[in-house]
């Protein structure tokens, strides 16, 4: 009996890491292809937190990007099982004009 509660939780381990996987590459793909669309260069992706909200489990990712190629920016993508739900960005400044 222990073996099989062992082999149950040792199943259960490893599908719930390979869901983490699945979810983190789609939201690497789906931010490069976002990035792409809106014209950013996407930096780099990370998992930053899971928060239970209205009886499912969310999970933010936040991603560092440039729109100009100079400053460096981060939003956040919020995801629930491989649906995104949003997408934060803050407010793009653009560099001073040297006409002005």
């Amino acid at each position: 009996m222990t073996e099989l509660i062992g082999l149950v939780a040792l199943i259960l381990l490893g599908a719930g890491y390979w869901q983490l996987r699945r979810q983190s590459e789609f939201a690497q793909a789906w931010l490069a292809r976002y990035c792409r669309g809106q014209s950013f260069q996407l930096l780099s992706v990370y998992r930053y937190r899971f928060v239970w909200q209205k009886g499912r489990i969310l999970t933010q990712f936040r991603f560092e990007f440039s729109h100009d190629g100079l400053q460096h920016n981060e939003g956040k993508l919020w995801l629930h099982r491989l649906t995104v739900l949003n997408v934060e960005l803050p407010i793009l400044r653009e560099p001073d004009s040297p006409m002005l």
